[in-house]
């Protein structure tokens, strides 16, 4: 299953990029993300790799990633591994105007087992929560 949503934020691409590419801040606005952690300083080069603690569907899990896209200023992607669940969260980012960016994440969630069967059940709260996500990001990066 795949979701999509953009957002306009009035910062810089740079800023916006160097928020989002490292992984310590994604829980501070990724309600799904508990933890996340690189296995080295930085995680944001292709290849750079990490654990994160992922809430779906009710339970914990822990998951391995790697850094399989690295543009800076417009495109990030990390793609997720698990015994229950993979997929990828891509970022892209375009200059819109003088010192404003529009970020479309594109959240890619392939599910194991009966985690599999249930995921399109879970498209219009998966949809929500990206919206939600995605105002989180926009009033942490503006209000800096």
């Amino acid at each position: 299953m795949r979701v999509t949503r953009k957002v306009f934020i009035n910062r810089d691409p740079d800023i916006v990029f160097d928020y989002l590419a490292s992984p310590t801040n994604e829980p501070v606005w990724r309600t799904s993300i508990l933890r996340a952690v690189p296995d080295e300083s930085g995680g944001s080069v292709i290849g750079a790799t990490g654990r994160s603690l992922i809430r779906f569907m009710g339970r914990d899990v822990d998951v391995r990633w790697e850094v399989v896209e690295f543009e800076p200023q417009a495109r990030l992607c990390r793609e997720y591994t698990s015994g229950v669940r993979g997929g990828r969260d891509r970022y892209m980012l375009q200059r819109f105007g003088m010192g404003a960016t529009v970020v479309e994440l594109e959240v890619e969630v392939d599910a194991a087992g009966l985690m599999g069967l249930l995921t399109p059940s879970r498209r219009t709260s998966m949809e929500h929560e990206l919206r939600t996500d995605l105002q989180r990001l926009k009033a942490i990066l503006e209000d800096h």
